[in-house]
């Protein structure tokens, strides 16, 4: 806003030129001539001084802003449409803006603005987005993206055992459920097409199967070695423990049957490992004979 403000100082004696129009007053009349004005005081015998201010107001190129109140905005913020997380994938939300003043700028949870209204790559959780409209005027709205679980559904189809000591260990594992194709990990190998895994050793495997959206199962497996208590244990234990004047007479713990082998395995596993089981005045066991009693019990010692 120009403001411009002027003044005229008239004394008596004094000629001006306003604007060659008469003006009157109660106290001072001013004649207006061509050339200028002359004014004759009703008391003349006191001294007066008129002012003659002049105010001229003006406005810019733009409008007057008073002042924007957000408060009364009737900007608004809503979400439109929303992806969930769905196992590997990330989830999406869509949002609208109305109201308020144009060039609307987007932010999520205090990040900067962006002129895009859609967020992506979003982790299930809450979050706080907001508008910011031409005025500066801002509105938030709460959301929440969720996570649907996959319906991927795996199992062991068959397996079999790997040897004592060896690597001979099969596996054939099966999806059902979600989108195909599948694919097949075990161990945090890479991912294959094929669902049949050899080469495994005795042990505990893991295993995943995931689907075409990302969407996967998981789970453990038992590989055993497959040794006989009966064909491969039992006569290492009767020809070496189970005699007279030791585990098969008079030594606790007896080691005659199944039973009480079974029931000593631990204990027979440790001694056979360490070299204290034969005594010293029996013949050792061989590294074959001491593996096939270690594999047996790491199998679970069972009556097979």
């Amino acid at each position: 806003m120009l403001v411009v403000l002027s003044y005229y100082l008239i004394t008596p004696g004094s000629c001006c030129r306003i604007k060659n129009k008469l003006f009157k007053s109660n106290l001072i009349s001013f004649i207006g001539t061509k050339s200028c004005t002359k004014f004759r005081m009703r008391y003349t015998n006191a001294i007066h001084y008129f002012v003659l201010i002049s105010l001229i107001i003006g406005c810019n190129s733009g409008k007057d802003d008073p002042g924007i109140d957000c408060t009364e905005s009737d900007l608004s913020l809503v979400v439109e449409t929303f992806e969930s997380v769905k196992c590997d994938l990330p989830g999406q939300l869509v949002l609208t803006a109305s109201g308020g003043t144009g060039d609307y700028q987007f932010s999520m949870s205090g990040s900067e603005y962006q002129e895009e209204n859609v967020f992506d790559g979003l982790t299930a959780g809450s979050y706080i987005f907001l508008v910011k409209d031409g005025n500066d005027c801002t509105v938030s709205v709460n959301a929440v993206i969720p996570s649907e679980s996959g319906n991927v559904l795996a199992q062991i189809t068959s397996k079999t055992t790997s040897g004592c000591t060896t690597s001979n260990g099969e596996v054939k594992i099966s999806a059902v459920g979600g989108t195909e194709t599948y694919q097949y990990s075990i161990d945090d190998r890479e991912f294959t097409s094929s669902n049949t895994f050899t080469g495994l050793e005795a042990g505990t495997h893991t295993y995943i199967v995931k689907d075409a959206e990302g969407c996967n199962d998981d789970g453990t497996f038992e590989i055993l070695s497959g040794t006989s208590l009966e064909s491969e244990v039992m006569p290492i234990i009767e020809v070496n423990c189970a005699v007279t004047g030791c585990h098969g007479s008079s030594q606790s713990p007896l080691l005659n049957t199944k039973e009480q082998i079974m029931a000593n395995a631990e204990r027979i596993n440790s001694r056979t490992s360490s070299g204290s089981m034969p005594p010293p005045e029996r013949e050792d066991l061989t590294q074959r004979e001491i593996d096939l009693i270690t594999c047996w019990v790491e199998d679970g010692a069972a009556n097979n």
